[in-house]
């Protein structure tokens, strides 16, 4: 029971982390990445030694963490979701960058080519 209940609070505490929105800056949204991943971690440990509920209230808290489990995973998903857009959006500028400087390139004016060997 106790390693349920242990489950059920870390589940409940990683629920509460995702209903708040992903930050946009990068500071404050590796912090956040980092906060889901301890809780991830933690949720794991639990996960491992639960044993199937014996009794009703176990089932209970069974049912509730199988509800919390989904509703992160859309939480997660759409948090996948922004990040790989920002990535996306991160490469198009990086291109869109690489065109704007038509001298960065080497000029064939001015090289001196030495005909002795």
């Amino acid at each position: 029971m106790a390693q349920l209940r242990s489950l059920y609070e870390t589940s409940k505490a990683l629920y509460d982390h995702v209903q708040v929105p992903m930050p946009k800056d990068g500071e404050a949204r590796d912090t956040y990445i980092d906060t889901v991943n301890d809780l991830l971690e933690r949720r794991e440990q639990f996960t491992n030694g639960v044993r199937p509920p014996e009794t009703k209230a176990e089932t209970r808290i069974a049912r509730e963490i199988i509800r919390l489990s989904k509703q992160i995973a859309k939480e997660l998903e759409s948090g996948k979701a922004a990040i790989q857009k920002d990535i996306r959006s991160h490469e198009q500028r990086k291109r869109a960058v690489q065109y704007e400087n038509p001298y960065s390139g080497p000029t064939p004016d001015g090289v001196f080519v030495d005909s002795k060997k």
